[in-house]
């Protein structure tokens, strides 16, 4: 004897046109969320990549300056960093009179040059053993009225980076 199966479950019935999504009207309103969050953050964000260029520049600077010193180092000979016009500086070997021109990016200039001058040119010079002939500082600014100063420190040729110049 076969004994008749009962589904004890009802089907569930499918509601034809009736899929989950979302309306026309919902994705207006998440549109226009998202505009209105955009033009309020976007004057806070339009100086960001000029400040990011500004601690490019000032940070290449510094290493530039790191490598001549281990250089007048490593090689016995001294190095030259010229900070020349307005917009770039160049790195002299002494002995060979070999060099190569560093630009800052668009927007990048000197703002301050404290370190002596010949021949109306700015100039850092490190010694065969390191040391630099003076300390002192570059400090570099924007468009936008930022600025930061790489500083080199007379005795030990110590080159570090500050929001603010040094005291007196």
């Amino acid at each position: 004897m076969r004994r008749k199966r009962t589904n004890k479950c009802l089907p569930v019935r499918k509601r034809a046109g009736k899929e989950s999504a979302f309306t026309l009207i919902e994705l207006l309103c998440v549109l226009a969320l998202i505009g209105i969050i955009l033009a309020v953050a976007a004057p806070a964000l339009q100086g960001f990549g000029e400040k990011r260029n500004l601690e490019i520049a000032a940070r290449a600077l510094a290493t530039e300056m790191r490598k001549a010193q281990q250089k007048a180092i490593t090689s016995g000979c001294g190095q030259t960093i010229e900070f020349r016009d307005n917009d770039r500086y160049r790195v002299v070997d002494t002995k060979t009179h070999d060099y190569y021109t560093v630009y800052f990016p668009e927007g990048i200039t000197y703002k301050e040059r404290l370190f002596p001058k010949l021949n109306n040119i700015y100039y850092l010079r490190y010694n065969y053993n390191g040391s630099p002939s003076s300390g002192g500082r570059i400090g570099l600014g924007n468009s936008a009225g930022d600025r930061i100063y790489v500083i080199v420190t007379p005795a030990t040729g110590r080159v570090r980076i500050s929001g603010s110049p040094p005291e007196p």
